[in-house]
């Protein structure tokens, strides 16, 4: 039944409700208007239930992850800036070992027609590890409620009147004084002559070992030595020509290079790859006739 009531007979809430139909027809004209021109697509409106809706991250959290980058940020430059300092710091002992060395002149020994005495050290086999190693040897901590005895010093091995000298090689421009010895005391000073092995000119081998990134790295180029230069070790005023053979890599455990000859040989030892020491460059010369 169509209502005949005039318009202001109608209350606020029923003039809102007519208003609102009103809209409502006058949208649903358009829209139909609207649908029938060319090309309209419908599009289907879906319920917003079910939709997964992810939460805004709060204010707080953008901030925190700034600063959590820009500590790992400051972390890492510190830890290059102390990486370089140890560098620096390397090189710079290296530099003064150098010119220490180079201000000091070579030994010349005793004459070389004496006798050599017996080497009261032990022989090689007595070894667990390779010598040259660029790291300190670490202290053994004693057993807890264990008082170990006083030991006696060992003492530092003295050259004898054959012993080796100095060792040259041209091809790399090395030029070092040999020391007797090869602990970690000794291969400060230069290149170590292991105690119990042959002497210049002698059947036998004869092992010298040195540091390729520390205390002047005296073998630093070992590795970019060929097969077929020449090694010289000297005995005194005497020098002894070797012709490099061969050359391997080995573990640190591995004592064959410390085995005897039945040829006169010198092996040359020291660590590699360069700076990470994990493995022994080993260099054989056979002496030249």
């Amino acid at each position: 039944m169509q209502d005949t009531r005039a318009i202001d007979e109608y209350s606020l809430e029923e003039l809102a409700a007519l208003l609102e139909r009103r809209r409502r027809i006058e949208r649903a004209r358009r829209f139909a208007a609207s649908s029938e021109q060319p090309g309209f697509r419908p599009v289907t409106v879906l319920p917003m239930e079910g939709i997964e809706t992810r939460p805004r991250k709060p204010q707080y959290r953008g901030l925190r992850d700034r600063i959590l980058l820009f500590i790992e940020i400051i972390a890492a430059l510190g830890l290059v800036a102390i990486i370089l300092a140890s560098l620096v710091n390397l090189e710079s002992l290296n530099r003064e070992v150098k010119q220490s060395l180079a201000a000091t002149p070579n030994s010349i020994g005793s004459s070389a027609d004496e006798e050599l005495p017996a080497s009261p050290f032990p022989p090689a086999s007595n070894f667990a590890e390779l010598p040259g190693s660029s790291f300190p040897p670490e202290p053994v901590p004693p057993a807890l409620g264990l008082q170990l005895p006083a030991v006696a010093a060992i003492p530092v091995p003295t050259p004898g009147p054959k012993s080796p000298t100095r060792i040259v090689i041209p091809a790399i421009n090395i030029d070092w004084p040999v020391v007797e010895g090869d602990g970690w005391e000794e291969l400060k000073q230069g290149i170590g002559h292991h105690p119990g092995t042959a002497n210049p000119g002698q059947r036998g081998n004869m092992v010298l070992s040195g540091h390729n990134d520390v205390y002047g790295e005296p073998f630093r180029d070992l590795e970019i030595i060929k097969v077929g230069e020449d090694v010289l070790v000297y005995s005194g005023t005497n020098a002894f020509r070797y012709v490099i053979k061969a050359k391997r890599v080995v573990t640190p455990t591995d004592l064959s290079p410390l085995a005897p000859s039945q040829t006169p040989i010198v092996t040359l030892i020291t660590c590699t790859p360069y700076r990470i020491d994990t493995m022994r460059l080993i260099v054989i010369a056979e002496l030249a006739p």
